[in-house]
């Protein structure tokens, strides 16, 4: 389980893009909702590498969660409305989304250190990412 790097969501792999490569993208979608779930049964996620969320309010998670919506639906994808309307009827989240599209992080978690942790993950399921003109 892992919340990908919120910088990385633009490159994240995905099925229609790369055939034969695994869909990040949807799979992010997959574990936000997966958390949700654990959240809703056990009042936290219990899992290492996501146990920041347990910090935050769930607005934090929702505008997560519209980020990687909005990215899906960029790329062609339908997306659930009832999920997409659960994340914006949130004030927060949609304050939260509109901050990260300005280039602001939601999670403060998501620095230069966990940046690198996901690029290396990717890199060992062989997926390379090139972010800003730099092979990372």
């Amino acid at each position: 389980m892992r919340l990908w790097h919120q910088e990385l969501i633009p490159f994240l792999p995905s099925v229609k893009d790369y055939k034969g490569c695994s869909n990040q993208l949807g799979g992010q979608h997959t574990e936000i909702r997966m958390i949700f779930g654990s959240i809703n049964r056990h009042g936290k996620v219990n899992h290492s590498v996501v146990n920041y969320v347990n910090d935050y309010p769930l607005s934090y998670l929702r505008g997560y969660g519209l980020l990687i919506v909005d990215e899906m639906k960029k790329r062609g994808f339908q997306t659930s409305e009832s999920i997409e309307q659960e994340y914006k009827n949130d004030p927060y989240a949609r304050e939260l989304f509109n901050r990260a599209v300005e280039g602001k992080i939601i999670y403060p978690e998501h620095d230069g250190k966990y940046l690198q942790e996901c690029l290396d993950n990717l890199r060992n399921k062989g997926i390379i990412i090139t972010m800003n003109n730099q092979n990372k």
